[in-house]
């Protein structure tokens, strides 16, 4: 493995809380990157993957969940509000890999999360409603 690659090992408890725990940009906190953000993200993103996509996921996660709600009510606004402040901190096409570390950070955890799996025989007991009606 190369010094520029990191992988996440984490466990389904691990990759849940760190894919909602606090994070940084540098100096600014990052929002949990929660079902919400998650999903304003997803509709505020293009169909190709690049700068665009990586902006709108970590901008979202500057917002309020209110302030998020209202960026995906106005998409067109959201879209302009995340540019200006990208602009404010100095982000560029060429000038991007804090922002990517970010991005980076959120997607590996949020994949972790999304592959978790339950373990076979986790207590012992198959679940009751398995391939029946319920009870």
């Amino acid at each position: 493995m190369s010094e520029d690659t990191e992988t996440l090992d984490l466990t389904t408890d691990e990759a849940l809380l760190s894919s909602l725990a606090v994070h940084e940009l540098g100096e600014l906190k990052l929002e949990p990157f929660s079902l919400l953000r998650q999903t304003i993200a997803i509709d505020l993103c293009d169909r190709t993957p690049g700068f665009f996509n990586r902006l709108m996921t970590v901008w979202v996660c500057t917002l309020s969940p209110k302030d998020a709600l209202k960026a995906h009510a106005d998409s067109e606004d959201a879209k302009l509000k995340a540019f200006s402040w990208a602009e404010g901190r100095g982000y560029s096409l060429s000038n991007a890999s804090e922002l990517d570390a970010a991005y980076d950070r959120l997607e590996k955890e949020f994949a972790a999360s999304a592959n978790a799996h339950i373990r076979s025989g986790g207590n012992g007991e198959a679940d009751p409603n398995v391939g029946g009606r319920p009870a």
